[in-house]
């Protein structure tokens, strides 16, 4: 039986009965003790009056054999549900002084704080010495601070430490000091035992208890232990006698993979890679097929654990040989938020790498090493893919113009293999660059975080990056593999994104980029879609666009009492500004508030081009709160035709109420004549 309070709503009933004092010895014979049990104010255990409620006693036998017997009695009914507590208490086959597990977490000390880590995500067996970088360190045994210990629940012991006479004892561990009181809530008891040179071994239980985590005391630590080293690399030059492309061990993890992103949803599997006993070269694996390290930040809570590990730098070339790379943790947004040590890699002829992986820096929590895929396709992916052409992944498509309300959602679709993007029949690709948030059909759009690669670079990896309220990218999705195909475009090896968001395509790059019309042709291969013809517009659309001619967007139209909005626009193709018949063009300065027939005028970022510049890409911002481009709406495409105007490029702003400007202070006279068929009145 319990020796201490325990916790309401435990032991399977309401009360918790436990014993009000210590059980006897062998000596002792039959003894009496008083039964108790305690109060609590909420059903989840928060617990203050411990022994309020005053049972009848028991009489205890202590028995050869190490076992204890009670005559139990019925409990005194005024208690609500009375039960009595049991706890776990077996025979130990050998000295925990010299059979334990070191734990050298830095991390749990009560100087620590900023992370929560929740010790149900360990797989605790046994028992286990802590220490601090190498030298010992004890639990505390007294009140320690709200929110230290990287935990949201910091467990001590609530009596002190045992001397080595009293051999294995048992305590109550205590977590919580947010009202007032030292011990809010009663933990899981655990068993300690002192050891001849002056250290403690515990026995830890997973505590299954909301989020909480045993504490180390910063005021115990004592001299440094004699240990081996661990094999770590320091960064000097090492001189190899033997090739570790032939010499290495096989890692093959599933859980390492950055798809194994299920722990940010509470679902944290048990690894740490400073528990590993690295040993040498290892080449990295998921399920039997090759894979590298990320060179990219990943969310944190990923790859199996709680800080996630990736290379900060590209991997080497087969001329390079072995060279040294940086290693950086993720910490919640915080890409390099932890550094561990640098590790050696080596590329491998065959399309692999080898790295020498060591035990990573024990302030970091539980890091581990990450693996994304990295295999060559068995057929060539630029003749073997699925189309994909869904106009709603435009960038200029808001996922307010959806039937759904969070708009369109990649992580429900069963992706599988490659896939080339298509717009309404057009050849397309991702863009490379932000992408607003809630555009692309989705609120939370998924962009490329770089260039795509060039024709001789084959098959390459590329972060994909998340547009949320927060930022441009300040969360990345999983990484996907692209290549650059003969013909001039491009196959994404598509997977299931982290977010509920969408892949985009960008829409409107197409209509500019090519002056004659190509026929692909595609090998017979029977996982792939016919032959697609892609045309490009062969008309300058200096010659070939639309006249907008609304005179509520003037610049001087301040405070109108109808409030417009351009995302209620089907935008199609190029636009040239007029007020009434007058040619005029966009500002490319600040406009003020309330300007031009709406809340937040929209005015070109970036200067206007010279005819000798072709077709530019140019910023577009709102004007709002005293901030110039407190919007940064979707870019749009702009020309300069001879004859002293513009054209533009129009798609759908990132919101209401937005609007496009016309410039009424450089209204110009100039006439050009059109082409009467190829230009229409959008109003």
């Amino acid at each position: 039986m319990s020796e201490w309070c325990v916790s309401n709503v435990g032991c399977g009933g309401y009360t918790g009965l436990y014993l009000n004092g210590s059980h006897p010895t062998l000596e002792d014979g039959v003894v009496t003790r008083e039964i108790v049990g305690n109060n609590a104010w909420w059903w989840w255990g928060y617990s203050r009056e411990c022994g309020a409620y005053n049972s009848k006693s028991i009489r205890v036998k202590a028995c050869p054999g190490d076992y204890y017997v009670y005559e139990l009695v019925k409990p005194i009914i005024s208690s609500p549900q009375p039960m009595y507590c049991a706890v776990a208490f077996q025979s130990i086959s050998s000295d925990p002084c010299y059979n334990y597990e070191s734990l050298d977490r830095p991390w749990r000390a009560n100087n620590e704080s900023g992370d929560f880590i929740c010790d149900d995500m360990f797989s605790w067996n046994g028992w286990y010495r802590l220490f601090y970088y190498g030298m010992d360190i004890r639990m505390p045994e007294t009140c320690v601070s709200s929110y230290t210990c990287n935990t949201d629940i910091n467990l001590w012991l609530n009596d002190p430490h045992p001397q080595i006479e009293d051999g294995v004892v048992t305590r109550e561990v205590c977590g919580g000091t947010y009202w007032g009181s030292c011990c809010d809530y009663k933990f899981r008891p655990i068993r300690v035992k002192a050891c001849p040179g002056n250290y403690y071994v515990y026995e830890l239980v997973n505590q299954a208890w909301w989020c909480s985590g045993y504490c180390t005391d910063v005021n115990t630590i004592s001299q440094a232990v004699s240990t081996i080293s661990p094999n770590i690399f320091t960064g000097s030059s090492i001189t190899l006698n033997y090739d570790p492309c032939n010499n290495y061990n096989m890692l093959d993890n599933y859980w390492r993979s950055t798809l194994n992103y299920w722990s940010m949803f509470g679902y944290i599997s048990d690894h740490d890679d400073t528990r590993v006993e690295w040993d040498g070269w290892y080449q990295l694996f998921i399920n039997g097929s090759s894979a590298q390290m990320p060179e990219w930040c990943f969310y944190y809570m990923s790859c199996g654990g709680f800080s996630s590990l990736w290379l900060g730098g590209s991997h080497p070339r087969l001329e390079d040989g072995v060279v040294t790379r940086e290693v950086y943790g993720t910490h919640y947004d915080q890409c390099s938020h932890y550094r561990s040590d640098p590790i050696q890699v080596k590329a491998c002829p065959g399309n692999y790498y080898v790295y020498r992986f060591t035990r990573p820096t024990l302030s970091i929590p539980a890091p581990v090493y990450c693996a994304v895929p990295f295999s060559t396709p068995s057929v060539d992916p630029c003749f073997n893919y699925t189309s994909l052409d869904e106009p709603w992944r435009s960038t200029n498509n808001s996922y307010y113009n959806n039937y759904y309300y969070y708009g369109m959602c990649d992580f429900n679709v069963e992706w599988n293999g490659w896939y080339r993007m298509f717009y309404n029949g057009e050849n397309a690709q991702m863009p490379e660059s932000c992408v607003n948030q809630g555009m692309c059909g989705t609120s939370e759009p998924l962009s490329l975080s770089g260039p795509h690669p060039q024709l001789e670079d084959g098959v390459v990896t590329r972060q994909v990056c998340v547009s949320s309220w927060s930022g441009c990218c300040d969360y990345t999705s999983h990484p996907i593999r692209v290549k650059a195909c003969p013909g001039n475009y491009y196959v994404y090896e598509f997977v299931k994104p982290m977010f509920c968001g969408a892949y985009c395509v960008e829409a409107s790059s197409q209509s500019i980029s090519s002056a004659s019309t190509t026929t692909e042709t595609i090998p017979s291969i029977e996982s792939i879609t016919p032959p697609i013809t892609t045309t490009a517009p062969p008309v300058d659309p200096c010659y070939n666009y639309n006249v907008l001619d609304d005179s509520w967007r003037a610049t001087n139209n301040q405070h109108s009492s109808q409030i417009m909005c351009d995302t209620a626009v089907s935008w199609n193709g190029w636009y040239r500004l007029f007020i009434q018949g007058q040619s005029v063009q966009m500002p490319d300065t600040c406009v003020d508030e309330y300007s031009c027939g709406t809340h937040a005028p929209l005015w070109l970022n970036g200067g206007h081009p010279t005819v000798e510049d072709g077709v530019v890409t140019r910023d577009v911002c709102g004007h709002w709160s005293n901030n110039c481009c407190a919007f940064q709406s979707n870019p749009i495409k702009v020309k300069a035709c001879p004859g002293n105007y513009y054209v533009y490029e129009f798609v759908s702003p990132t919101g209401c109420s937005l609007a496009y400007c016309a410039d009424s202070s450089n209204i110009n006279s100039t006439t050009t004549t059109v082409t009467p068929e190829t230009t229409t009145d959008e109003t």
